[in-house]
C-alpha cells in the first residue's frame, strides 16, 4: 500500500470486509457500553426484564445491547452461556405473548382510534395485517431483527387477529435465532478476546 499520509488503517483505505468487520466490532462495544451497568447491578433478572418489556413493546428498550453485553460476560465467566440463551429467549417469547394478548384483547378498532397519535394510519395499519395474514413467519422470524417491528409484532399480530398457534410458533422461532445470533455471537467473538 502506498503511503498517502494517513494511516494505514483508515477506513476509506481497508477492504470492504475488514471496514464491515471494524463497524461490526464497533457497534459491539457501544452496545456493551450502553447495557454493561444495567446488568453489572441487576445481572440476569436485568436481562430478563429488559427484554420482557422490549418484547412487550417498549420501543427504546435496549434488548440488544443486553444480550449482546450477557454474551460477552458469559464469554468471561460471569454468566453460563445456557442461561443467558435459555432466560433471554424465554423473555423476549413472555414479551411478546403478553404483547399478543393486548393486541388481541385492545383489538384493531382501537389501533386505528388512537393510531394517530403515533403518526400511524389506518392505511398503514390495513397494509401492515395485510401482510401478516399474508406472509406471517418470514415477518415474525425476520421482524425479530427490525427495530421497532420486533418491539410491536406481537401487538400487531393480536390486533390483526393471526392465530395463536402460528404466532407462538414462528414468534419462538425468531426470538431464538435473534437471541442465538446476538448473545451467541457476542460469546463466541469475546472467546477470541484475551482478558
Amino acid at each position: 500500500m502506498a503511503a498517502t499520509g494517513k494511516t494505514r488503517y483508515s477506513a476509506p483505505y481497508l477492504p470492504r470486509s475488514t471496514a464491515m468487520t471494524h463497524w461490526f466490532l464497533t457497534t459491539l462495544a457501544h452496545l456493551i457500553r450502553i447495557a454493561a451497568p444495567l446488568v453489572h447491578h441487576y445481572g440476569l433478572w436485568g436481562l430478563v426484564g429488559i427484554l420482557f418489556a422490549e418484547n412487550l413493546g417498549v420501543i427504546f428498550a435496549p434488548g440488544e445491547a443486553m444480550v449482546v453485553t450477557a454474551g460477552f460476560l458469559a464469554a468471561k465467566g460471569f454468566f453460563g452461556i445456557e442461561e443467558v440463551i435459555a432466560l433471554a429467549i424465554l423473555a423476549a417469547i413472555a414479551g411478546g405473548y403478553a404483547s399478543y394478548a393486548l393486541g388481541t384483547r385492545l383489538g384493531h378498532a382501537r389501533l386505528v382510534r388512537h393510531g394517530r397519535y403515533l403518526s400511524i394510519s389506518p392505511k398503514m395499519i390495513e397494509r401492515v395485517h395485510d401482510m401478516l395474514r399474508r406472509f406471517g413467519a418470514p415477518i415474525l422470524i425476520l421482524g425479530r431483527f427490525i427495530v421497532p417491528l420486533r418491539q410491536l409484532q406481537g401487538y400487531l399480530a393480536g390486533s390483526a387477529r393471526m392465530g395463536f398457534r402460528p404466532y407462538a410458533l414462528w414468534s419462538t422461532v425468531g426470538a431464538a435465532l435473534w437471541v442465538v445470533t446476538w448473545g451467541g455471537g457476542a460469546w463466541w467473538l469475546a472467546q477470541s478476546i484475551p482478558g
